[in-house]
C-alpha cells in the first residue's frame, strides 16, 4: 500500500479548505478520509479527489458541520451530567461520602483560615479555566498549521462550562447583592456552609476536567 507524501497532503488541504468547513475536527477527519482512500488505491491524487468530491459536496460538508457541533454539545452535556450524578451512585457513593465527611470534619479549620478557604475556592474555580485556556492555545496553534480559519468545536462547546465556573467564582458577589451588605462574605456565615460551597466547587472542578478530556469523533458517513 502506498503512502501519501507531504506534497500530496498539501494539495489535499488546499483543495478541501475551499469547501465550507467550520471546525478543525471535521476538516481533519475528512482530510484523513481522503488520504486513506488515496493510499488504498492505485489512483492518482487528482483522481481520488474527483471521486470523493462527488460524495463530499458543499451541502454534505455543511450538514457534517451542523451535526458535529450538535452531537458534541449534547454528548458533553450528557457526560457532565453523568459524571456529576455518578458521585451519588454506588459504588462511587462511598467515595463521595468520604469526601463529604472530610469536608465536614475540616469545616472548623477552614472557617478559621480565610486564606485557605479563599484559596480553595479559587483553585476549584480556576483549574478548569486553565484547562480551557490550554485548549484555546492548542486550538490556536492547530489553526495556524491548517489552511483557512477553522475553529475548534471542542473548545467552543466548553463555553457553557466556563460560564458555570465563572458564576461559581462570583458566588460571594451574588451573595452581597442579595444581602444588601457590601462587606459581607458568604464564607464567613457558617463553617458547614463554607464546606458545602467548597465541596460544590470540588465536584464542579472534577467533573468539568473529566468532560474536558471527552472526545467526540465527527460522523462523516
Amino acid at each position: 500500500m502506498k503512502s501519501i507524501n507531504s506534497e500530496e497532503l498539501d494539495q489535499l488541504k488546499e483543495h478541501l479548505i475551499k469547501k465550507p468547513f467550520q471546525y478543525q475536527e471535521v476538516f481533519l477527519e475528512v482530510l484523513d478520509h481522503y488520504s486513506s482512500a488515496y493510499e488504498q488505491t492505485e489512483e492518482g491524487i487528482d483522481e481520488t479527489i474527483s471521486r470523493l468530491d462527488i460524495e463530499f459536496t458543499n451541502q454534505k460538508v455543511e450538514s457534517i458541520n451542523k451535526q458535529f457541533i450538535q452531537d458534541l454539545t449534547r454528548k458533553m452535556r450528557n457526560a457532565h451530567l453523568t459524571v456529576f450524578t455518578n458521585y451519588f451512585r454506588w459504588p462511587q457513593l462511598m467515595i463521595s461520602l468520604l469526601v463529604i465527611a472530610l469536608f465536614v470534619l475540616a469545616a472548623p479549620v477552614l472557617q478559621d483560615s480565610k486564606p485557605l478557604k479563599a484559596g480553595l475556592l479559587i483553585i476549584f474555580g480556576m483549574t478548569p479555566m486553565l484547562a480551557a485556556i490550554y485548549a484555546g492555545i492548542k486550538s490556536f496553534l492547530r489553526r495556524r498549521s491548517l489552511p483557512g480559519k477553522l475553529k475548534s468545536g471542542h473548545y467552543a462547546s466548553m463555553a457553557i462550562f466556563i460560564i458555570l465556573l465563572a458564576n461559581y467564582l462570583q458566588i460571594n458577589t451574588f451573595y452581597r447583592v442579595f444581602s444588601g451588605n457590601e462587606e459581607s462574605n458568604i464564607l464567613d456565615i457558617s463553617p458547614y456552609l463554607t464546606s458545602g460551597i467548597l465541596l460544590l466547587g470540588f465536584v464542579l472542578c472534577s467533573t468539568v476536567l473529566q468532560v474536558f478530556w471527552t472526545k467526540v469523533k465527527p460522523n462523516i458517513a
